[in-house]
């Protein structure tokens, strides 16, 4: 997919092995479960910032799950990053959800990440302390 230089949409979760994983997909291709490690999150960031496809020094045999007692909520920890990191994020508007859910996207220059994540008290006091949503 890469290679081709297609549009990837991509969700993070973490699988019930408690591995972090992104669900990738295409126009062209049916979505797929990688397992990530650090070298592949950023080979995967790379290509939807850039459209560069090298993956040297992703293994991804090199995966460990998250341990006992570890916050495992993948999904969270990239959302969190990408506000760091001044990503701009475009949101569902909280009166169109429904259901307990925050639901955001981000574009990219090859792709976009999709969100959907738990409302929670402490999640929504974030957003509106980075004046992300009102």
């Amino acid at each position: 997919m890469m290679k081709r230089g297609e549009q990837l949409d991509v969700k993070f979760y973490t699988n019930k092995d408690n591995y972090p994983c992104a669900w990738i997909g295409s126009k062209k291709i049916q979505g797929f479960c990688l397992i990530l490690n650090q070298e592949g999150l950023s080979w995967l960031r790379t290509y939807l910032e850039t459209g560069e496809a090298e993956d040297f020094g992703f293994n991804p045999n090199s995966v460990t799950a998250y341990g006992e007692g570890e916050d495992n909520d993948f999904q969270l920890s990239i959302f969190k990053q990408l506000i760091l990191a001044g990503k701009a994020l475009q949101f569902v508007p909280t009166f169109r959800e429904y259901g307990a859910k925050i639901t955001a996207s981000a574009f990219f220059r090859k792709g976009k990440i999709f969100f959907r994540l738990e409302r929670t008290e402490e999640l929504y006091d974030y957003l509106l302390e980075k004046e992300l949503i009102a």
